[in-house]
């Protein structure tokens, strides 16, 4: 006769009370995570969509705006302060109006990643669109995942995930690719 495990093994009961204890420091590494991710998932959608859609659909670069400026200013712009106000307005906001509904939180995750996405395609076009909405599907994730601790902690993981996913792009993947593309 097997014997069934119905509880937590007591190293993991003890991670999970750590947790609990400490929500912010949660929030900080699970969206630096979910930022690694997001930035891989976005650069996997980036390139399918680049070999699919043809060129006059792509829209235009969403770093363009950024050539002229100094490394400390482009990390300052696009790594912290961008992160805070596009997860105030496409994460925090929609998904707390979901919430006030009682959505399921997969419509939540789906909704957050749309209205991620469309800010961004409106912006910089169709190709930076679709890799938004599945980055805007991790940081709905995020929120998701951290929102029994507040909306400061659910807050701090979006925009942790979304600063980690930009400092990803800008300065880990972007010095990769030729300056010709």
């Amino acid at each position: 006769m097997a014997i069934r495990i119905t509880t937590l093994p007591p190293r993991w009961a003890h991670w999970r009370c750590s947790l609990q204890r400490r929500p912010f420091v949660t929030a900080a590494a699970l969206g630096a995570c979910l930022g690694i991710l997001s930035s891989c998932c976005a650069l996997l959608l980036l390139g399918v969509s680049l070999q699919l859609l043809p060129p006059e659909q792509w829209g235009d670069s969403a770093a363009s705006s950024l050539r002229n400026l100094g490394r400390g200013t482009i990390f300052v712009l696009a790594v912290i302060y961008a992160p805070l106000i596009e997860s105030f307005v496409g994460q925090l906001i929609p998904m707390e109006i979901l919430r006030r509904f009682r959505a399921h939180p997969a419509v939540c995750v789906l909704l957050g990643g749309v209205v991620f996405g469309a800010g961004h395609s409106l912006t910089s076009g169709l190709v930076h669109g679709i890799a938004s909405f599945a980055a805007g599907c991790v940081f709905a994730c995020a929120y998701v995942a951290m929102r029994w601790a507040g909306i400061s902690a659910s807050f701090l993981a979006v925009s942790s995930a979304h600063a980690m996913h930009k400092l990803m792009l800008l300065f880990v993947f972007a010095p990769l690719v030729p300056p010709a593309f």
